[in-house]
């Protein structure tokens, strides 16, 4: 069961729709496994290392770079999920979240 996206606060979607506020019952609580937080003005106002260690670790992680059982959860969908998602809604993403995903 696929819900709508939860919450009055600002989440923008991508051209398919998707968005990572959507709810996701079936499976997980969240659809996408990625903070919507990614989106806050808090988040934006991070220092310059401390936001690009965060993105340069997601990057990681998202691209299969890092593995392991901690991540093994995350599909190869669902990480090209997020990619793209983020790639198309969120300002100021590091030229490197378009390279490919192992």
């Amino acid at each position: 069961m696929v819900l709508g996206v939860i919450g009055p606060h600002y989440s923008p979607r991508d051209a398919r729709g998707r968005s990572l506020r959507q709810l996701d019952l079936d499976r997980r609580l969240m659809r996408y496994p990625c903070s919507y937080m990614i989106y806050s003005e808090a988040f934006d106002a991070l220092p310059a290392e401390a936001l690009d260690s965060v993105y340069r670790r997601l990057w990681r992680i998202l691209s299969g770079e890092e593995g392991g059982a901690r991540y093994a959860r995350l599909s190869l969908g669902d990480r090209q999920a997020i990619v793209e998602i983020l790639g198309e809604t969120k300002k100021n993403l590091p030229p490197y979240f378009a390279g490919s995903l192992r």
